[in-house]
């Protein structure tokens, strides 16, 4: 598989809120197949959360830029806040690739999803759209034989497999912390962490 230099990550998601992982994982893929930028796009309402509870959007899109800030090749887009309703991906898609029509797009996903691509919405368009690029560890590679089993030979010529580094956060994990009153100490950015308490972000209820 080529990559141009001319290539554009983009790393989707709920981040509620954003952490250290979401950015450690971004710098690797970036520096591994030599991108040009990794975009950061928040979800307004992530389709697997329809119903649940979240952060309103506008403060995981603020923390978002926040994070991001010191890199200087990273960069958010507020796209599926403005287009509003579900964060559908192959919504999101089609619009970068009005924006971005002589860009390699490279949509990053984590190893554990490649296996479920074959369920997502008009995946075969997706894959014809952008190059999937699943972060993972060593024991995935497994995965593409569902792959092809699912979607075919060519669809699997459209994902890659990178072995990035393991970071055990979640922001499941963060907010649970947060409810206990514990540290965040090396889980998120200083800036983050100041903005969750500056809005009263995931506090205990009741």
């Amino acid at each position: 598989m080529t990559v141009t230099g001319k290539g554009l990550g983009i790393l989707g998601g709920t981040f509620d809120p954003i952490h250290i992982g979401h950015l450690r994982i971004a710098e690797a893929i970036y520096e591994r197949i030599a991108l040009e930028q990794i975009i950061f796009i928040p979800a307004f309402v992530p389709p697997h959360k329809v119903g649940q509870d979240y952060a309103p959007a506008e403060h995981r899109y603020a923390m978002t830029e926040l994070a991001v800030k010191p890199y200087t090749h990273f960069t958010v887009s507020d796209m599926e806040l403005r287009r509003s309703g579900v964060s559908y991906t192959i919504d999101t898609l089609r619009e970068l690739r009005q924006i971005y029509p002589d860009k390699e797009l490279y949509f990053i996903i984590g190893a554990d999803s490649v296996a479920q691509l074959h369920t997502w919405n008009s995946i075969n368009e997706m894959l014809q759209l952008a190059t999937f690029v699943a972060a993972g560890r060593p024991g995935y590679e497994g995965v593409m034989e569902e792959v092809v089993h699912h979607l075919g030979a060519a669809a699997a010529e459209r994902i890659m497999l990178l072995h990035t580094p393991e970071y055990d956060i979640s922001s499941t994990e963060i907010r649970t912390r947060l409810h206990e009153g514990a540290s965040l100490a090396g889980l998120v950015p200083q800036a983050v962490e100041q903005y969750i308490n500056a809005h009263n972000l995931y506090q205990r209820q009741g």
